[in-house]
């Protein structure tokens, strides 16, 4: 049982027994915060793992085919044609992918991370925040499921499962747990040192009235989004709260051409991901 007041303790010894956090993407975010970083030392670090290496040259390579152009064998050249911005998305989602690939629940885990990262970066993109930190956050705003799940699989997927007619997930979870997997995820981003906004982007992302930073906001309104679009399908997908304030925050008409536009781009790249 997890203790509030000793929760980023107990949070620190059960980072332990998790898989390590990629490297690669530590070192990501730490080039986020370096304007002067080039892409050629992104493009080089990108280089040197093999499967991030892989997934940039089948990316570009698709690209190719498309042109009727011959395959690339080197990742660097294949990270010039996709571009920065995408690189920086396949080295998040491949660590993101890797580090939750052995642990009980990871498949689906992932499949939803990776839509709310999806929708998290095109809301930012609507409004001019920053893309980057919108995808990184979105990949990680669940990480605390990871330690849930390592405390105690079976109450965990019970306490999923009761919670599939009613929304209640984070209360089941502090009633079983003594914390949900907002808080636990919080610490653990804490726990590794991650920027302050993905801290609190964790940590809100299923409150219905907090509002701390645009970064925030659209967490949580990504979680709305892709369980609306029912990406990827689940029997919880559905609606139970909306934070008024985080619409308000981001000026969102959900009527608008612009959200429908996004919709769209959000099931198309959710399905493109998940086909390669």
């Amino acid at each position: 049982m997890l203790n509030s007041a000793t929760l980023a303790a107990d949070v620190g010894k059960l980072a332990k027994s998790l898989p390590p956090f990629p490297a690669i993407v530590i070192r990501l975010l730490d080039m986020l915060r370096d304007d002067s970083v080039s892409f050629d030392v992104l493009s080089h670090m990108a280089s040197q793992d093999p499967v991030i290496s892989a997934n940039i040259l089948a990316h570009a390579n698709h690209v190719r085919r498309m042109h009727a152009q011959a395959d690339l064998s080197d990742a660097r050249v294949a990270a010039s044609i996709i571009g920065i911005n995408r690189v920086r998305r396949i080295v998040v989602a491949t660590g993101m992918n890797r580090f939750v690939s052995a642990v009980p629940g990871g498949p689906f885990l992932f499949h939803h991370s990776l839509a709310v990262a999806i929708t998290a970066q095109e809301l930012a993109a609507l409004n001019g925040d920053s893309q980057d930190l919108a995808y990184i956050a979105g990949m990680l705003h669940d990480v605390g499921q990871l330690c849930l799940h390592l405390i105690d699989e079976t109450a965990f997927e019970k306490v999923y499962m009761d919670s599939v007619g009613d929304g209640k997930l984070v209360q089941r979870e502090a009633a079983v747990f003594g914390a949900d997997h907002c808080a636990v995820g919080a610490h653990l981003a804490r726990y590794w040192n991650l920027p302050e906004e993905i801290y609190s982007a964790i940590l809100n992302h299923h409150d219905d009235e907090t509002v701390t930073c645009p970064l925030q906001a659209a967490i949580c309104l990504s979680e709305t989004v892709v369980r609306a679009l029912d990406i990827p399908q689940s029997p919880k997908n559905r609606v139970t709260i909306l934070n008024s304030h985080a619409v308000a925050e981001l000026e969102i008409d959900w009527g608008s051409a612009d959200m429908a536009d996004l919709y769209d781009r959000c099931v198309t790249r959710y399905r493109h991901a998940t086909q390669h």
